[in-house]
């Protein structure tokens, strides 16, 4: 049977219980991918999926952009974005699956696939597919939850989360199929046939999200999390890496 990818449209709005947490994981994750690619002229890039918006907006707001393709699998996430963005002619965007997109275009300087890889069914098969569209020494951006994230570690040791890699209610509300972690990501992606030269972790998180809401931590301290997790990629709450065709 397909899977229905319409039926996860809800985990993608601010009404969603996890819906800071997705917010914090995806503004560290662009952060980084702005900063390598800043100052580089009329890129072509492609992303894999929308989403909340928030990898998108950043990238065509802060990139110098000739050519932006984004493939997203759900029509009703492709109908909010247009509505609510109206993005301009050079975003191009491909209503299909990841496993059966057969893109035209080459050669993208980039391509992004932020936590993508928990979502679909065969992810070395959508790792070797996406590597034939980057140009030689394009660089892919990819992240992914991490199953060893420190707030999952203490759940663990306090002996309320009985399996690192088991998936929550949330996960499933999310379409998660799976939990990576540090060693186990590097190798799929090393077997999807790249070599990682970045490793990157994306927001400290040492406290569940409901114990963080709790104390109504300001912005700065937020962003602490961000700043200091990114050299932290084995214990972070999301793992990040950049790699290019080997």
């Amino acid at each position: 049977m397909i899977e229905n990818l319409d039926a996860y449209k809800a985990a993608y709005t601010p009404q969603f219980a996890f819906h800071r947490d997705e917010e914090l994981l995806l503004q560290a994750y662009s952060a980084k991918i702005v900063s390598r690619l800043r100052g580089r002229r009329a890129l072509r890039l492609l992303s894999l999926g929308i989403g909340g918006q928030t990898v998108s907006t950043t990238l065509r707001s802060q990139l110098d952009i000739g050519e932006y393709h984004i493939v997203e699998g759900s029509g009703e996430i492709i109908a909010t974005y247009c509505a609510t963005t109206s993005p301009p002619d050079n975003v191009i965007i491909h209503h299909e699956r990841f496993e059966n997109i057969n893109l035209e275009e080459h050669g993208f300087d980039a391509i992004e696939m932020g936590f993508v890889l928990e979502h679909v069914d065969d992810p070395d098969a959508v790792l070797r597919r996406f590597r034939a569209f980057l140009k030689p020494g394009g660089a892919l951006f990819t992240a992914v939850p991490n199953a060893r994230s420190l707030h999952r570690l203490v759940g663990h040791a306090a002996g309320l989360l009985q399996d690192l890699h088991a998936l929550s209610t949330a996960d499933l509300e999310l379409g998660h199929k799976r939990y990576f972690d540090a060693r186990s990501f590097e190798a799929a992606v090393a077997a999807g046939g790249y070599a990682v030269t970045q490793r990157w972790g994306l927001v400290l998180k040492p406290l569940t999200s409901a114990q963080l809401a709790s104390l109504a931590l300001p912005a700065a301290t937020e962003q602490a999390f961000i700043d200091a997790g990114y050299p932290l990629h084995e214990i972070c709450n999301g793992i990040m890496l950049v790699a290019h065709p080997a």
